[in-house]
C-alpha cells in the first residue's frame, strides 16, 4: 500500500514538472535577433549570420568565422612560413 502510494506520488511529481517546465519555457520572451545570430567558433563573439563564413564539418556540425579571426589566423599562417 505505502509503496503504490509513493509511485503515485512520484509520478504526479514528475507530471507536474513537466508542466511546471513548459510553462517557464513558454513564458521566456523570444528575441527576434537570436533568430539571425550565430556566435564566432573562434572567439565566440555573437554577431549576425550575414558577417560571418560558414563551414560545414561531417554531415552535421557547423562552424562560423567572423572577418577578424579569419585575419588574424590568416596573418598567423603568414608568419608560421
Amino acid at each position: 500500500m505505502i509503496i503504490t502510494t509513493l509511485a503515485i506520488a512520484f509520478i504526479l511529481f514528475i507530471v507536474v514538472m513537466i508542466v511546471f517546465g513548459k510553462v517557464a519555457m513558454f513564458q521566456r520572451p523570444a528575441d527576434p535577433n537570436d533568430v539571425f545570430t550565430e556566435k564566432c567558433s573562434v572567439c565566440h563573439e555573437k554577431l549576425h549570420k550575414s558577417l560571418l563564413i560558414e563551414r560545414q564539418i561531417g554531415g552535421y556540425k557547423m562552424l562560423y568565422f567572423c572577418k577578424k579571426c579569419i585575419d588574424e589566423l590568416t596573418v598567423a599562417g603568414k608568419k608560421l612560413s
